[in-house]
């Protein structure tokens, strides 16, 4: 039948994926030129700015979105502003519907005064991003402006790299054992709720609901709670999720309960935080693996970090590196891990992308072990702090003392990348909910760092210049440090 109509499907293709792209669209300079600000960031972000490459990159996440799709230059634009302005979804939108030179940034024929599209859309596209394309669309963004070419004289080693690792707290409620059980118990009850409305069972499992939240109430208003009323507390919310844990499944097993994909992944939480509630009280332990420590996030770790006055946090834990300016999400992870194991995989990256080994890796105390002092200086690696083996004569102590408070200062530069970010670009308490989405809203805060460092070392840098001669213009020639340009 589809071949006398010739109606056969046909396979779907790159030049399939390519109709949401930017490229088919009318040129940018049809937009409204006296709305147009030669001196504003967005009109220079939007030429350093490889849109044709990230558009590329990413059409193969949106094939199913249609003939009528949104263009990803629209996307990954609003996304960018989002991350600028540290903005939520719904004001991002009023943002760029209120702003004609951010419409222009997005590549707009014209000025629209109207939403380009529902806020709902942006969690959707960051949870489709996610780390790993955001990691290409930094190692795009940087191999566009020509700052990791290779050496080509005959070095090994050059430039150096500061390295350091923090974690990035999630916006949930501080985690106690007692407000998560009492949150648990609650969602037992919903999923009763939920059940039994949508079955034809007159008989509903009895909660006991009323007790049990004045049970929770008067532990978690308690402004010291001992250890004895503690547990007593832990006992008794753990009773009711029992007792409705079993309710439920006795109702699934007969047939009289029917779950969908979003109460049965809820059920197996409240499972999960059941059985290791449990056994921390039967062990009268606090730890336990893969430990849940909010139900909504059920993905979130606590990362013990042994700060003063912070000691945990609760939140992803990522390893970044800054070389010549650049920084570059290196590892990104929900459980903790001990950063002092990267340093051989971030050298081999820095080799890749350099063609020589760094002279120096500036790093804290935690990366000065035995084992990575030996593999940097089997490379011809300096490593910063005190080098192995017996002390030096009295000059060659001074010189390394010169040597390690040199490199104590100027890796403050990577302690100055983690405030940049948390403290303009919200990282101090991110606000997306998915794993996914949270991932790759931190990705998105360092290619936008990335992009302002490329803005502040544009040559055409000065609104009269950049009126008349394009930033198309300037390529970025260098990548080591001594070889910038000075203005």
């Amino acid at each position: 039948m589809f071949e006398a109509l010739n109606l056969a499907p046909k396979p779907k293709t790159l030049e399939a994926f390519m109709q949401t792209m930017t490229e088919n669209r009318l040129d940018l300079d049809m937009f409204p030129s006296e709305l147009i600000i030669p001196s504003s960031k967005w009109y220079k972000l939007r030429k350093l700015i490889p849109w044709r490459e990230i558009e590329t990159l990413l059409s193969p996440l949106f094939e199913e979105s249609g003939r009528n799709a949104i263009p990803i230059r629209h996307i990954i634009g609003a996304l960018i502003v989002q991350t600028d302005k540290n903005l939520t979804d719904r004001e991002t939108v009023e943002t760029i519907m209120e702003t004609p030179m951010i419409q222009y940034f997005l590549g707009l024929d014209s000025y629209i005064m109207k939403p380009l599209f529902d806020f709902t859309l942006l969690s959707k596209y960051r949870k489709k991003i996610g780390i790993d394309k955001a990691k290409e669309m930094i190692d795009t963004l940087l191999e566009s402006q020509k700052v990791t070419k290779k050496k080509t004289e005959d070095k090994t080693h050059h430039g150096s790299m500061s390295i350091d690792a923090t974690a990035v707290p999630v916006n949930i409620t501080y985690p106690t054992d007692v407000k998560l059980l009492g949150e648990t118990r609650v969602q037992t009850e919903k999923l009763i709720d939920e059940g039994h409305k949508a079955s034809k069972d007159l008989t509903k499992p009895r909660t006991y609901r009323q007790k049990a939240r004045k049970d929770y109430l008067n532990a978690a208003k308690a402004k010291r709670l001992s250890n004895s009323k503690r547990r007593a507390a832990l006992r008794a919310q753990l009773q009711y999720i029992r007792r409705n844990l079993k309710s439920i499944e006795t109702k699934l097993c007969e047939g009289l309960y029917h779950f969908d994909e979003d109460q049965f992944e809820r059920l197996e939480t409240c499972k999960t935080i059941y059985e290791q509630q449990k056994t921390m009280y039967e062990t009268k332990t606090k730890r336990h693996d893969n430990r849940i420590v909010n139900f909504h996030q059920p993905h979130i770790r606590c990362i013990v970090r042994g700060k003063t006055g912070n000691p945990y946090e609760f939140g992803p834990k990522i390893a970044v590196s800054k070389v010549n300016g650049f920084i570059r999400l290196d590892e990104i992870s929900f459980d903790n891990f001990n950063e002092s194991g990267t340093v051989s995989s971030l050298v081999d990256r820095y080799k890749a992308i350099h063609g020589v080994y760094p002279e120096a890796i500036r790093a804290d105390k935690i990366y000065q072990t035995r084992a990575n002092k030996t593999y940097c200086k089997n490379l011809g690696i300096r490593l910063s702090g005190k080098p192995l083996g017996r002390p030096k004569k009295d000059k060659d102590e001074q010189e390394e003392k010169r040597i390690m408070e040199a490199d104590f200062k100027k890796r403050q530069e990577i302690e100055g990348v983690f405030g940049v970010a948390k403290t303009k670009y919200g990282l101090s308490k991110l606000m997306t909910k998915l794993p996914e989405s949270q991932k790759a809203s931190i990705g998105l805060v360092f290619f936008v760092m990335n992009l302002h460092q490329l803005l502040s070392l544009t040559l055409f840098s000065n609104p009269l210049e950049t009126h008349f001669l394009p930033i198309d213009n300037n390529e970025i020639e260098y990548v080591f440090e001594e070889e910038r340009p000075r203005f």
